[in-house]
């Protein structure tokens, strides 16, 4: 048998070979939280809507393991300080969410997300039933808004048009405090004249990662084989 190993294809392969294995076995490890991301989103949606935890213990609340359950809180809605948030659309339809703070019964604020409405029902006339009075309870799933990036615009306060939803931004336009830092989306129950249209969290995630690490794995058995198939052209491999 010979086994000579070139110096410079190996100081290059052998590196090369670390890093490919490195990010399969990352994936892998994405792949396990995401796993556990899903099962706990779905462990979440199957629980009874919970009530909001007490205010007091807002500043320090484990926002990682309440995103993606269902709560459900009372209290008046302010409808002067509604936000319209154009995010998304429904059925290929353009328009906003309506993004609405919500006073407590119990003290406190927060927002909800009541839901689409299109962009020629974005004045609050055009959708009169929906502006709900009094006390109202409101059923659904928190959530953490997509953080704003660079790429975000800045929102027309004149117009009353944002791009993001993150509940800080909102709240100090809006002038509320304390206000609850997760964001109530509501659920799909129906609103007086149809509008805003309730639901709206989308809860597919994707899970590509085993994939991932089957290209980075994939990748590191091809470089060993060529740096094989190189070394045994140049004779410096042989099983003779």
């Amino acid at each position: 048998m010979t086994f000579r190993p070139m110096l410079w294809p190996t100081l290059l392969s052998v590196p090369a070979l670390a890093i490919l294995i490195g990010l399969g076995n990352w994936q892998m490890d994405r792949l396990a939280w995401k796993e556990g991301l899903i099962a706990q989103i779905e462990a979440g949606l199957e629980a009874a809507p919970a009530a909001l935890p007490p205010g007091s213990t807002w500043a320090d609340a484990d926002l990682e393991a309440l995103t993606y359950t269902p709560a459900e809180v009372s209290g008046r809605f302010a409808h002067d300080r509604e936000a319209h948030v154009y995010l998304s659309s429904l059925e290929g339809q353009p328009g906003y969410h309506v993004v609405t703070p919500l006073e407590l019964a119990t003290g406190g604020w927060v927002l909800i997300d009541r839901g689409f409405v299109p962009i020629s029902r974005k004045e609050q006339a055009m959708r009169a039933p929906g502006q709900i009075d009094g006390e109202v309870t409101v059923a659904g799933i928190l959530i953490e808004p997509e953080a704003r990036n660079s790429f975000t615009p800045d929102p027309d306060l004149n117009g009353n048009i944002w791009y993001h939803r993150t509940v800080g931004d909102l709240a100090a336009v809006a002038g509320i405090a304390p206000v609850f830092p997760l964001l109530l989306d509501a659920g799909p129950a129906a609103n007086p004249g149809g509008l805003p249209v309730g639901g709206q969290t989308r809860l597919e995630l994707r899970n590509p990662h085993l994939g991932y690490a089957m290209t980075w794995y994939g990748l590191a058995a091809t470089l060993v084989a060529v740096w094989l198939a190189f070394h045994v052209a140049k004779g410096r491999i042989s099983l003779r």
